[in-house]
């Protein structure tokens, strides 16, 4: 937990830099790498964030994302979580310390992604975000829900807190 936030904004690394996965690229099993700086650019209005990876455009959000941040170790994010069913679902797990893992959807960038010879391994150097998903195991290791921003009591209700504190004390 946070401070600084409304109760309904998850925080944590959504793409840690230089992280190998085995992920599918067009059908065949093969060795991805994000390098830092892939995600710049990106406008963070456009990018929702989804309970699951989206298996069709029927899927609906249940946030969006607030910031991308171009950390040393990750792309780091915040998103807002609407107040839906499944919205608070994924709030209250977060909330309990659930370990909850973060994946990107994505769309490969003209010039982005260096192969191998051989086509085992890719480097992704520039990538346009199609979503962000909460999943269970994220495919990148360190790519997670690292907590919930929660609102800070406001100065008057501190105020108030006090001078009852005070007249109890």
């Amino acid at each position: 937990m946070r401070d600084g936030g409304d109760g309904r904004t998850l925080v944590g690394p959504v793409l840690p830099w230089g992280v190998t996965a085995r992920v599918l690229d067009a059908g065949r099993l093969v060795t991805e790498t994000f390098a830092r700086g892939a995600l710049q650019g990106t406008d963070p209005a456009r990018v929702p964030l989804t309970a699951t990876h989206p298996r069709d455009a029927g899927t609906l959000p249940i946030g969006r994302t607030l910031t991308i941040e171009d950390r040393a170790d990750a792309a780091w994010g915040e998103w807002l979580v609407s107040d839906t069913l499944l919205g608070n679902e994924v709030l209250a797990l977060a909330r309990d310390g659930v370990p909850l893992g973060l994946s990107i959807g994505f769309e490969e960038v003209a010039g982005g992604s260096r192969w191998s010879a051989d086509r085992q391994r890719v480097t992704r150097t520039r990538a346009q975000l199609d979503h962000i998903a909460v999943v269970r195991v994220p495919a990148y290791a360190g790519a997670g829900v690292a907590g919930v921003r929660e609102q800070a009591l406001r100065a008057e209700h501190m105020a108030t807190l006090l001078a009852l504190l005070r007249g109890h004390g």
